[in-house]
């Protein structure tokens, strides 16, 4: 029974970290210079970390105020965190540990909506 309830989690925690990358995906085709990421339903984590590395890496180069760089920024480092937390989760599950992606991804998805909403009215501007 436990292994079942292992499954699920660890199959739920797979699913929002593929919504939560669908709103980086997003957020930074918005973005005042756009970052184009890899997108596919089933995206390989070889493709993707890259990816949200590099996005990570362009926050600061983006004209926009410091706090939409901390949100794309946020929402990149707790993605990674997430999905890195996943792998070791994947390998020697534990309740502690799947928490901690979900709350990672919980502050990430905070993060890109966020950004994702100031983008949105901006670009009415």
């Amino acid at each position: 029974m436990a292994d079942h309830d292992e499954d699920e989690t660890m199959q739920a925690l797979a699913h929002v970290i593929s919504v939560v990358y669908s709103l980086l995906v997003d957020a930074c085709a918005m973005l005042p210079v756009p970052i184009g990421l890899p997108m596919d339903r089933n995206i390989p984590v070889t493709d993707a970390v890259p990816a949200i590395e590099r996005a990570a890496a362009l926050a600061k180069d983006q004209p926009m105020g410091e706090t939409q760089e901390a949100q794309l920024l946020v929402g990149c480092v707790h993605l990674l965190a997430a999905i890195d937390l996943y792998a070791l989760c994947a390998a020697r599950f534990t309740a502690t540990r799947a928490d901690a992606v979900g709350l990672n991804l919980a502050h990430a998805e905070e993060a890109l909506k966020r950004l994702s909403a100031w983008l949105v009215i901006n670009a009415a501007d």
